[in-house]
């Protein structure tokens, strides 16, 4: 057997470099290709139709996951159908907690109440001057607990606080809603 050479290295090296060459060559016509395939005005009329023929609604869920913790409130969706939606609402803290819905655009717009008396504290969240069309649902939740309820919700956006106030031992109140227990979603 002979030995190989330097030289017959230097070709089995040259010829890897031009296969290497060729394939990104490929490589690359393949991308062109593809991004030329999603530019096509008959692709674009095709993902038109269908996006005119279903409703951005139609894959959200009708069912949301709440969880209430001191002192937050998550969810696991950002948005869910409108009609009846099916909350399972969790108390994973150590005291009882609530979800009160509110159709509203924001946290901001919440009317907040400004004259002491009455059963809330200046700042908390004013229910009483929130149209009941715009409070569709609420449930109270004890600590460890797990509430399942379905709500009825027109499209919009919701806000959903927790309105409760605990009586300090120094007679200050706490409220939950201040401390920052609220949850923004959509229903479309």
């Amino acid at each position: 057997m002979e030995a190989t050479t330097g030289s017959d290295r230097q070709v089995w090296t040259f010829v890897a470099v031009i296969l290497s060459v060729l394939a990104m060559i490929v490589a690359s016509v393949a991308v062109v290709v593809a991004f030329a395939r999603g530019n096509n005005s008959t692709d674009q009329t095709a993902i038109r139709t269908v996006s005119a023929t279903s409703s951005p609604s139609d894959n959200l869920s009708p069912s949301m996951n709440v969880t209430l913790e001191e002192y937050t409130m998550t969810t696991n969706l950002d948005a869910v159908k409108a009609g009846p939606v099916k909350f399972t609402i969790h108390n994973a803290g150590t005291m009882t907690h609530e979800m009160v819905l509110v159709k509203a655009d924001s946290v901001a717009a919440l009317p907040l109440v400004t004259v002491a008396g009455g059963e809330r504290a200046v700042g908390d969240v004013d229910e009483e001057a929130i149209p009941e069309s715009d409070l569709p649902g609420e449930a109270s939740v004890k600590k460890g607990q797990t509430v399942v309820k379905t709500i009825k919700l027109a499209a919009g956006n919701y806000v959903m606080i927790c309105n409760i106030d605990n009586k300090q031992p120094d007679g200050t109140v706490l409220n939950h809603f201040h401390r920052g227990m609220d949850a923004t979603f959509t229903a479309g």
